[in-house]
């Protein structure tokens, strides 16, 4: 008998002992989720440092309010011992992970057991119901994944089957210490996760039903009043949290898209919740996909076999719920529920949603078999042991795929450590595995206390302990860029390296006219770019190469075909090139595998409309709006729907009324160009431009403005006579902005002569020329402003200044752009001269601020 008591715990503690060396095996430095990982250990820094809940990788470290803060206050043990250690933040959460499991345990055990006086010679019967589930549980790649990462779904998960169990145990008779757990553990349950509010209003409706369950709402009190006084903290700083956005979102939707969009996603969760039921279930990439470098495969069988297993998982959980009552099953009833409404209302869509979810349905799984047995009966033995054997097989098969998946995760990341550098060159790894704290390391020790960063990856500023402002670059184009770099008064921006090709808009490193955009770290899947004006206006020719992303796709795509990420970059690239039937009979071979992604699926649907097959193109533009991660692409989505809706009912019109005139096409060129020169698309809008005047006169309404700005692109190549060609045809046909560009070009050649002969006789002054070319001066840098180029404007500045020097007004002009481009040191020393010569002048007050904002330093 005593063995028979002692093999339940002997059991639970080899299977956590297993547990955790497998995720032991998948630590390294890196976080693999953006943002919240970085921010979750930045943000624990905070709190022990003293600072409070603010964003001390910004300047004025402003409170933080996005994120609740019970993940932070989680990790600040690790963050007192070693700050910005992501082995122990990880270990933090591998603790959590443990606890989740051992609470899975004997949540399960309780169910079985609900009575105290059991008999303990059965407690070898309820043990392996319970250690199965609790097995199953523990091999889940989800599980693995989610444990060896700083993300908040583990202690999430962990706190609320504590929650569940100790009312299972202590409902009937709860101490003090018993409400004082409770309340604490419901308290801090909602600032782990926002969604933890389901589980408080669970338990609320449960408690508030019989008046001998009243002592727990206490702890439901106390968790719906800190949690406002969080929502009214946050409205206060006119942030927005996560309730607020979804609000917005509702608000924005009107009543009747927002019951289709219910729709959509309680089926869209419902799938994703299968997934973690049933890892690398056919019809979707896993999250954890991403960290494995060979194939990921798929079970066999169709989609609709694993969702009907679902159903019925679900439902066999909820009927244990339902025989369960007493030990917290209508808690765990009504969290589900209520979960699925929250889920269903919530803006995002990303598959770990309901990840938490699945422990609590686990639990309740073999009460509800075994509450079901009773209702039937089996006519022969042997063919009960005959069902009995093959499910043992299948679960055998189960548990064998589950396992050789861990073992990839496991494989891919000791590949990773023990083969260094030679392992991002032979494996290619997706860019999930870049080094973001290599690249951290060497900002920390070439570059300024006072450098900013504008990155891709947020947990760069833990190691680099720069200022960072964190921008999706993929989703970012030159004109939002050059607005951020502006506002931030950044000097790099980090981003994923080219074997990333749709990571960053690469065209900008040599034809962005704003700045020069030099790499400086080109390493273990990270680039840093240097920011630097462009003091000439003109794009170069080093660095980038129309073909090169396309070309490194497909290398990818020939060398590793299975993985997603370079099935959507060489999808993306296939569709930039223009390559759009090629792109659509890939998607459609991926479809036809089970591969879905949201990303593929609104390329194939835009290809859809460049090839005018526009019903198509809406079934997958509606597919993809229930899709995971459809948030990001929105926008894409809803510009793409509109656009085929409103092109296929102008095709019911007479041709008559929707042929376009050759004024129209020209005009669309026209606009298109446009765009392309303000995205710095430099070779794309000469190409537009080109082709639309070698068309035939009867295309060629308004010439002038296409030869206008057909000058301006070869200014932008530095080819200064074919625009001066260009600019006198469009003079000639009276275009007015011709004529200013042509006055801009003269003014530069007289200054240019005045500079010219100042450097050769420095002693020449003649003080009514100065005054004539400081005003000429003043004009052509505003020129130069207003053609988008004011790296020019610094230059033709900065060379003026060592010609004419201690003039203030061409000093002021000097600073004004100095501080543009934030040179700091060059501006501080701008700004002691116009000290000295206009001491009164309350614009330098403005400056002197700017400046001292510039020079923050942050305090990690």
């Amino acid at each position: 008998m005593p063995s028979l008591i002692r093999s339940p715990k002997t059991g639970l503690i080899a299977l956590l002992v297993i547990f955790s060396s497998l995720a032991v095996a998948r630590w390294n430095q890196l976080y693999f989720f953006t943002p919240d990982s970085a921010r979750y250990v930045m943000m624990a820094k905070s709190l022990v440092g003293g600072a409070g809940y603010r964003l001390i990788d910004t300047p004025g470290e402003p409170l933080y309010a996005h994120r609740p803060p019970g993940m932070s206050l989680l990790l600040s043990p690790a963050a007192l011992i070693a700050p910005y250690n992501v082995l122990l933040a990880k270990a933090t959460v591998l603790l959590s992970a443990l606890a989740l499991i051992t609470f899975l345990y004997l949540f399960i055990m309780r169910l079985q057991d609900p009575t105290s006086e059991a008999d303990p010679r059965l407690s070898g019967h309820f043990y392996w119901p319970a250690f199965l589930i609790a097995f199953l549980f523990a091999i889940n790649p989800y599980t693995l994944f989610f444990s060896t990462i700083v993300m908040s779904e583990i202690p999430f998960m962990a706190c609320s089957l504590a929650i569940l169990y100790l009312l299972a145990v202590r409902q009937d008779r709860a101490s003090k210490t018993d409400l004082l757990l409770f309340t604490g553990l419901l308290v801090f349950l909602p600032f782990l996760r926002t969604i933890g509010i389901a589980l408080v209003l669970a338990v609320g409706c449960w408690a508030v039903l019989r008046r001998q369950r009243w002592p727990w709402l206490t702890g439901v009190a106390c968790s719906l009043l800190t949690t406002g006084i969080w929502m009214v903290r946050n409205s206060a700083l006119e942030h927005s949290g996560y309730a607020s956005v979804a609000l917005k979102e509702l608000q924005s939707q009107g009543i009747v898209a927002t019951l289709l969009s219910i729709i959509q996603r309680c089926t869209t969760h419902f799938t994703s919740f299968c997934q973690k039921l049933f890892p690398d279930m056919p019809g979707s990439t896993p999250r954890y996909a991403r960290m494995i470098l060979d194939e990921n495969a798929f079970l066999p069988g169709p989609t609709w076999i694993y969702l009907a297993m679902g159903a019925l998982v679900l439902v066999l959980s909820c009927y244990g719920m339902l025989k369960h009552r007493q030990q917290g099953g209508t808690v765990a009833l009504l969290y589900l529920i209520f979960s699925l409404g929250i889920l269903s209302l919530w803006p995002w869509m990303q598959q770990r949603f309901t990840l938490p979810l699945i422990p609590v349905v686990l639990a309740f799984i073999p009460a509800g078999w075994n509450a079901f047995v009773r209702h039937i009966e089996v006519a022969r033995p042997m063919t009960q042991k005959v069902s009995l054997a093959l499910f043992s097989i299948l679960l055998l098969l189960f548990c064998g795929w589950q396992i050789r998946t861990d073992a990839s995760l496991i494989g891919a990341n000791l590949k990773m450590i023990s083969q260094s550098n030679q392992f991002y060159t032979d494996q290619l790894p997706p860019n999930q595995f870049s080094n973001w704290n290599a690249a951290g390391e060497w900002i920390k020790q070439h570059t300024l206390p006072d450098s900013r960063l504008i990155t891709r990856r947020a947990d760069i500023a833990t190691t680099g302990q720069r200022y960072q402002r964190l921008n999706f670059f993929e989703t970012t184009n030159a004109e939002k860029l050059h607005q951020m770099i502006e506002d931030f008064s950044a000097n790099y921006l980090v981003t994923f390296s080219r074997d990333t090709v749709s990571a960053f808009p690469w065209h900008l490193l040599d034809q962005d006219l704003v700045y020069r955009m030099t790499p400086v770290y080109d390493e273990q899947g990270v680039m840093i770019l240097k920011l630097a004006p462009n003091r000439t206006g003109t794009i170069r020719e080093e660095y980038w190469n129309a073909d090169d992303s396309l070309k490194i796709a497909r290398n990818a795509i020939e060398r590793f075909p299975h993985r997603l990420s370079f099935q959507v970059a060489f999808t993306q690239q296939l569709f930039e090139a223009g390559h759009y039937a090629e792109l659509i009979e890939y998607v459609e071979k991926l479809q036809g595998q089970k591969i879905e992604d949201v990303r593929l699926t609104n390329l194939l649907a835009w290809s859809y409309i460049k090839t005018k097959r526009y019903q198509k193109a809406i079934r997958e533009f509606e597919r993809a709006f229930s899709m995971p991660d459809q948030k990001m692409l929105r926008r894409d989505l809803v510009q793409g729907i509109n656009l085929a809706q409103e092109t296929l009912q102008a095709s019911y019109q007479p041709a008559s009324e929707t042929q376009p005139s050759g004024e129209a096409i020209e005009n669309k060129d026209l606009k298109l160009a446009k765009t392309y020169l303000r995205l710095s698309h430099i070779q794309k809008a000469e190409q537009i431009l080109s082709e639309t005047l070698n068309k035939p006169a009867s295309y060629q309404n308004h010439p002038s403005e296409l030869q206008t700005l057909l000058a301006k692109v070869y200014l932008a190549e530095g080819r200064k006579m074919e625009a001066l060609a260009q600019l006198n045809l469009a003079f000639q046909s009276g275009n007015p902005e011709a004529r200013q560009l042509l006055d801009m070009l003269e003014l530069e050649e007289q200054v240019e002569i005045f500079l010219n002969n100042r450097e050769k006789n420095r002693d020449e002054k003649n003080r009514q020329q100065t005054t004539v070319i400081l005003q000429e001066l003043a004009t052509l840098a505003q020129f130069y402003e207003d053609m988008g180029v004011p790296g020019k404007a610094l230059s033709l500045v900065e060379r003026a200044n060592t010609c004419l020097p201690n003039e203030a007004q061409l000093l002021k002009l000097l600073l004004k752009h100095q501080l543009f481009y934030a040179l700091i040191p060059e501006a501080e020393e701008t700004l002691l001269q116009l000290r000295k010569l206009t001491p009164h002048d309350p614009d330098l007050t403005e400056s002197a601020e700017k400046i001292e904002w510039l020079k923050q330093t942050p305090r990690f």
